[in-house]
């Protein structure tokens, strides 16, 4: 859904109990549905076909060292010593034979992933109803962080370069679904808007975002934190001048 390879502005670090509350409410635990299955079989085919596509460039690759190599040396006048020409050759074979290990070893992972994925059969469903929200714009390549109102005194926050505003995200009922490897890693990340879109309460920019977001309290965006409070008072609450409960 949007670039992943930012740098996080976040300074996680550990909040009082006080302040944070277990995402029992909003998180809960589905089978994988014929649309995620449908993606991550899509998924499949996609490094299938790099694989393949990787064995016959290796094969080229190869080749046209070898065609390229035999070709200059029957060019060669008999000063020059031919193993120097050999050794070069074995060079540009085994460049091609790393490269190919490189990306079959990452796509072995992925695969692995996947069916790791598909024999749990377990997706981490978030499902968000709001009416408001602060848009924490993106300044570098960190991605749109967000704090969504789902009750009277909760807030949630999640962001990053996986949730980019689009034409119908964020809505007023909207669903995250991920999936995760042995690691934790994501192997598959999802949203669906069940609801209409809505626009922020409040954008906070620039050096404003980076000063509450880098701040000890603010609630991890990576974790879909949940804390006490009201959006209107968010800068006070993160900044620890009133009482989450107020």
């Amino acid at each position: 859904m949007g670039r992943r390879n930012g740098n996080s502005p976040t300074n996680a670090k550990p909040f009082s109990l006080s302040a944070i509350i277990i995402l029992n409410r909003v998180e809960t635990e589905r089978p994988l549905s014929d649309k995620e299955i449908k993606t991550l079989q899509r998924k499949l085919n996609r490094l299938n076909k790099r694989k393949l596509f990787q064995i016959k460039f290796l094969v080229v690759w190869t080749l046209l060292a070898i065609f390229v190599g035999t070709c200059i040396y029957f060019r060669l006048d008999k000063t020059t010593k031919p193993y120097l020409l050999i050794g070069t050759i074995v060079i540009y074979v085994l460049i091609g034979v790393w490269n190919f290990l490189e990306t079959y070893l990452k796509q072995k992972k992925e695969r692995k992933n996947i069916d790791f994925v598909f024999a749990t059969n377990k997706v981490k469903s978030i499902k968000v109803i709001t009416t408001d929200y602060i848009e924490l714009s993106e300044v570098e390549d960190e991605g749109v962080h967000y704090l969504f109102q789902i009750s009277d005194n909760k807030i949630l926050s999640f962001g990053g370069q996986d949730f980019y505003p689009s034409k119908n995200f964020p809505s007023n009922n909207f669903e995250i679904a991920i999936c995760n490897d042995q690691k934790g890693e994501v192997v598959l990340l999802e949203t669906y808007n069940n609801g209409k879109k809505i626009q922020p309460k409040r954008k906070i920019n620039g050096e404003q975002k980076w000063d509450l977001i880098r701040s000890v309290n603010y609630p991890d965006p990576n974790n879909f934190v949940i804390i006490d409070g009201q959006l209107e008072n968010i800068e006070a609450i993160i900044k620890g001048e009133k009482n989450n409960n107020t």
